[in-house]
Parts: structure tokens; C-alpha cells; sequence
């Protein structure tokens, strides 16, 4: 990709250019590159010299790579942004070392958020589908939680916007968990070529999976609608709250 191309990446500021790598040649390099970078920085290494990177892909990439070909792909990664470099003196022995160029690199900002949303990115996507029921006991216990708070004098606020925070998560999680188990479900019914024996014995356990999910949908349901008319009641007789 050119500085041409960099530039016109969204973001006002150009900072999406740490995305680049994703889409380059040697995208496979640079993303063992800042691997090992996160893994450096969660031991508490947060700058380093090239040939640590060279020995860190020594031991996770399989070949040593040449060290002109790490050098070339620090630089570039410098130049989308998601490292920053500064000079090396340390290790300078002589003067003509101290005025060679040597660099120290770390993660920058922009490039630590990039990791960071590539591993949401990854834990979102394969993220197992399923209908959960530890899920439904969280929103019923939390639906429980809510009258006694309710008809608390004075409302406590704080605790009242948890439990109300907690309750949307869990229903937000519900739900997304359900939508990729629907996925997973459309692409399974979409294969071909499974046998008669094995879509049947599938079929078996989806129904009785199903029909355990909704067993305990109708009681949290019911529970839900009772935990909903107990704060309707208290309302009603507490016009102020």
C-alpha cells in the first residue's frame, strides 16, 4: 500500500492505517510482529530492539527470517502508525556506534487500541452460538432484585442504575448468543451431502435442546411478568417514585 493509498483510509486523522497491515503483502509478518509485541508488553517488556523481535519470530514463525526483512517491516509499521520508534544509544561501545542507527520500538497508542479491537474482533467471531439459560437465571434474579430496590425510601439511585445496566447486558448477550446459534443453525441446515443417519440423530438432539431452552424460556416468562406487575403495583401506589 502507498503513503498515497495510507492517507485516504477513514478516520479525519489517518489513524485507521494501523489496519493496513491487515490487507498487505506480507500481512502474516506484521501481524507475528505485533503479536509479539502484546506478549512483550504483558511481560512488562514494553520497548523493543530489533533483534529481540528477530528472536521472538525465531521462535514462533518457524524460520529465522532475514534481519533486513524484520528491519524493512518495523519501519513500515512505524509508518501506518502502530509502532513508535526511538534512538538506541544503550548498547553504543564507540562513537560511530552512538551515530549509527539504532531504534527502539514499542506498540503506540493507536496500535495498542488496533490490537486490542482485533481481539474483540476474533473473540466475537468465534464466539459459540447457543440459547442460554444461565442467562435467563441472571435476568430473572436481577427482574427479582428490582421491587425491593424499587421500594427502597430514599431510591438508591447507584444501586438502581446497576441492576438496570446488568439487566440490558444480559439481555444484549441473550440475544447476540441466540443470533449466532440461528447462524450456525442456518449453516448447518445448508450443508449437503450429510447423511440420512446423521442429520436424524441431529435432528434429535436440536429438538430436545430446543425444547429444554423453551421449557425454561416459559418458566423465566412467567417470572419476568410477576417481577414486572410487583413494580407496576409499587408505582401505581407511589405516584412520586
Amino acid at each position: 500500500m502507498t503513503s498515497t493509498e495510507t492517507a485516504f483510509l477513514p478516520g479525519s486523522d489517518g489513524t485507521y492505517a494501523v489496519f493496513a497491515h491487515l490487507n498487505a503483502e506480507k500481512s502474516l509478518l506484521y501481524r507475528a510482529i505485533l503479536r509479539a509485541f502484546v506478549a512483550e508488553r504483558a511481560r512488562f517488556a514494553i520497548t523493543l530492539r530489533p533483534s529481540e523481535i528477530h528472536a521472538a519470530l525465531a521462535t514462533t514463525s518457524g524460520p529465522a527470517l532475514p534481519p533486513d526483512e524484520v528491519d524493512s517491516a518495523l519501519r513500515q509499521l512505524c509508518d501506518w502508525g502502530n509502532l513508535d520508534d526511538s534512538p538506541d544509544t544503550a548498547e553504543a561501545a564507540s562513537v560511530e556506534e552512538f551515530y549509527r542507527k539504532r531504534r527502539l520500538y514499542q506498540l503506540s497508542a493507536a496500535g495498542e487500541a488496533a490490537e486490542l479491537a482485533l481481539t474483540v474482533f476474533d473473540e466475537h467471531l468465534h464466539r459459540p452460538g447457543e440459547l442460554q439459560t444461565t442467562a435467563l437465571h441472571d435476568i430473572l434474579e436481577l427482574l427479582d432484585a428490582l421491587p425491593p430496590l424499587v421500594a427502597n425510601e430514599p431510591l438508591d439511585d447507584a444501586k438502581l442504575h446497576l441492576t438496570l445496566s446488568s439487566l440490558v447486558d444480559r439481555f444484549e448477550q441473550l440475544t447476540s448468543r441466540a443470533q449466532s446459534f440461528m447462524r450456525g443453525l442456518q449453516r448447518t441446515v445448508d450443508l449437503h451431502g450429510i447423511s440420512v443417519d446423521a442429520f436424524l440423530a441431529y435432528k434429535e438432539k436440536l429438538i430436545d435442546y430446543l425444547e429444554r431452552f423453551i421449557g425454561e424460556l416459559v418458566v423465566a416468562s412467567n417470572r419476568a411478568a410477576e417481577a414486572g406487575r410487583r413494580c407496576r403495583r409499587f408505582k401505581s401506589c407511589h405516584p412520586d417514585h
